[in-house]
């Protein structure tokens, strides 16, 4: 049975009056809470009415936030009841724009049972400020083990075993650096005066759009960006492309398909409890055919796919690599995606229209095929394709190897066939060298750590930005058809 929301009855005038003035200033009017109680939860909310106080939705399973305190550098005093309503403001604005798709679920926020507030658990850091800098490398695990450690000896604290915001007070010792981004499942974001609902807009920080879509990150959700003729000119940035700018700005901005479809499967988004073992690995294949048709400026996707876990959506993003492609930079930030519903058996069926793409001239493109779970797990399958001319073109019978990891260094070039070392050698590629490979569509590669096709294989079917346990290991190949 679905939960009734929880009302936050303890929102001081001041914030109420912030909520009022926001429902003028941002790209969603405000929800009207007298009616929440009185309707389910999936009946669309009334969007038009005048707020004076605030309700929101608690879940069987809830979002961790966390407010991280290093020793030298307190949490402001305001900010429980500061955030709380900014936490609300997000997830009604998460909730209309899912709304916009069918969806009827929310981000689950925890309730303080003694205020009535979204529930904060604050954790004294083991450090100072200094100690946590910008850098992941430096930070991340570093805070990550010490919540880790606090939630061991208060695990009565926290709900979701997976997803956490962390937030850290503005630094006071004259370095801004501080972490802020998404870091799997966890998320950091800064928190300051400014961070507030009637901080919206603020024409001199992206902090607070900037901690909206690092949680995007936290929650799953991949960078992806509005496409170019049906989405951008009516809908406006999308927040896990750019949007943190226009979020921050109050301008529109909006959550594309895909990204509402995983958030409808995610751990903290479930209504009801469920018996479902979230994110759970399944075994599964994907064997797409891709047709591809210039004049129509269509991809025709068919095709199939086998999992040992139930699919609950089909995800395609086409992603060109026109930011310093083999750096990773900015990768994913122009990426445009379709979601397709599984047709029955495992098929796959759908039609991308390519003037929805930004880009093209003579770009490279990788096409990502996912497998949405209905547990939130997410697979990733990946396509090459190239634009020459204005031309789109797929080289579906052939494979590229690299060097490096994320296509970079020494590349050579591969139709069907087999190849020995030697071969290899005659190709420009040195024995023991290749990271990672991009695979034709209409292809499979066989790779051995042994001359001759002998030893230890692994069997390629997609793209792959590193292959791990067997990088820098191949010793011959064999690329036949798929």
């Amino acid at each position: 049975m679905k939960q009734k929301p929880l009302r936050l009855s303890r929102f001081s005038k001041t914030v109420a009056l912030a909520l009022v003035l926001l429902s003028a200033a941002c790209s969603k009017p405000a929800v009207d809470s007298t009616n929440i109680n009185e309707s389910p939860l999936s009946n669309k909310l009334n969007e038009n009415a005048t707020l004076t106080n605030q309700e929101f939705v608690s879940n069987p399973v809830n979002l961790n936030i966390v407010m991280f305190v290093p020793t030298d550098n307190p949490a402001l005093s305001d900010y429980k009841t500061r955030l709380s309503a900014l936490f609300v403001h997000f997830q009604n604005w998460i909730h209309n724009e899912m709304s916009r798709y069918g969806y009827s679920t929310y981000l689950g926020l925890p309730v303080d049972q003694l205020t009535g507030l979204v529930k904060i658990i604050e954790i004294p850091a083991a450090g100072a400020q200094a100690d946590y800098p910008y850098s992941s490398a430096v930070s991340a695990g570093k805070i990550i083990n010490e919540i880790k450690a606090f939630r061991t000896s208060n695990p009565t604290q926290f709900s979701s075993n997976n997803h956490y915001l962390v937030l850290l007070p503005a630094r006071t010792d004259g370095d801004g650096s501080q972490p802020f981004y998404g870091y799997g499942k966890f998320c950091f974001a800064v928190d300051n005066s400014s961070m507030s609902v009637n901080g919206i807009p603020n024409p001199n920080s992206n902090y607070l759009g900037g901690m909206l879509h690092e949680l995007g990150h936290g929650l799953n959700l991949p960078h992806n960006r509005a496409k170019y003729i049906s989405e951008e000119p009516l809908l406006g940035t999308s927040l896990m492309g750019s949007g943190n700018y226009s979020f921050s700005k109050g301008e529109p901005t909006f959550l594309t398909e895909s990204d509402a479809a995983i958030l409808n499967r995610n751990e903290v988004f479930q209504l009801a409890s469920t018996s479902i073992t979230p994110y759970q690995v399944p075994t599964y294949t994907v064997q797409p055919q891709f047709n591809i048709d210039n004049n129509q400026q269509k991809i025709f996707l068919s095709g199939s796919y086998t999992s040992t876990l139930p699919v609950s959506d089909i995800l395609v993003y086409m992603d060109p690599n026109v930011n310093n492609e083999g750096t990773g930079v900015n990768k994913d930030y122009n990426a445009i995606t379709w979601r397709f519903t599984p047709q029955p058996g495992g098929g796959i069926q759908g039609a991308i229209d390519l003037n929805e793409l930004s880009f093209k001239g003579n770009t490279p493109y990788e096409l990502k095929v996912k497998l949405l779970l209905q547990n939130g797990h997410t697979t990733s399958n990946v396509y090459s394709f190239q634009y020459n001319n204005g031309q789109l073109t797929t080289n579906q019978d052939s494979v590229f190897t690299y060097s490096n990891a994320s296509y970079a260094g020494v590349k050579g070039s591969f139709s069907k066939g087999n190849y020995t070392t030697a071969d290899l050698l005659a190709k420009g590629v040195t024995d023991n060298s290749i990271s990672s490979i991009k695979v034709g569509a209409n292809v499979k590669v066989t790779l051995f750590n042994g001359n001759n096709f002998t030893g230890d294989s692994l069997v390629v079917t997609s793209s792959s930005t590193y292959l791990s346990t067997f990088n820098d290991k191949v010793s011959s190949m064999k690329i036949n058809n798929l």
